[in-house]
């Protein structure tokens, strides 16, 4: 019996010493509110600056003899320059013209080209991916109000005996670039600051 008696006495004080600090831990614990506002103000404005222009090989010199056009066209909602569209007439296999254009960050966040898009381009159509010729630093980014010039080279090729309509030569393409916001992803870890009082 007194064996039982000595374990029920241990249980209870095991008991008790559990709910103490149950206790203490409820008495000691608080929950702190941080309020406030986070407001993000970045506006992403990327766009072909104006009409393309057509250059010759020397890429200095307007090309006139190829005759065509590079005209920006708005997007489906009406308000970004995101598309060029190209119309251009080369005379024969290998035939050639440089197409180059001026693209502005007119947003507050830094961009990044990513890509170009050029839809409709057949029948022994070349287009090459753009070059980067003025005004982009560090790699491709185009700082907020800073404006780039990229040039394409549009060819007839040289293994294929069509280009466009049989009767002109002529052919109507799209360009459309891809951007993307050049900034970095913060990322850091909540921690503990050390107090004293003094």
């Amino acid at each position: 019996m007194r064996k039982s008696n000595k374990k029920s006495y241990v249980l209870i004080v095991l008991v008790v010493l559990l709910l103490a600090i149950a206790i203490g831990y409820a008495a000691f614990s608080s929950t702190l509110t941080i309020s406030g506002t986070a407001t993000g103000n970045g506006t992403w404005d990327v766009r072909f600056l104006q009409d393309g222009t057509f250059l010759k090989a020397d890429g200095t010199t307007a090309d006139t003899t190829h005759s065509g056009s590079a005209v920006v066209s708005t997007s489906s909602g009406g308000t970004t320059n995101d598309t060029m569209t190209v119309t251009v007439t080369l005379g024969y296999p290998g035939d050639g013209v440089i197409l180059e254009a001026k693209v502005k960050n007119n947003g507050s966040v830094p961009a990044r080209l990513t890509g170009f898009t050029v839809s409709g381009a057949g029948n022994g159509l070349i287009v090459s991916a753009p070059t980067v010729t003025a005004g982009v630093s560090n790699g491709e980014e185009l700082a907020a109000g800073a404006t780039c010039t990229m040039r394409f080279v549009i060819k007839w090729d040289e293994q294929s005996d069509t280009f466009g309509d049989s009767t002109n030569h002529q052919q109507t393409f799209t360009i459309t670039y891809n951007y993307a916001q050049a900034t970095d992803t913060f990322n850091a870890l909540p921690t503990h600051l050390t107090h004293t009082n003094s």
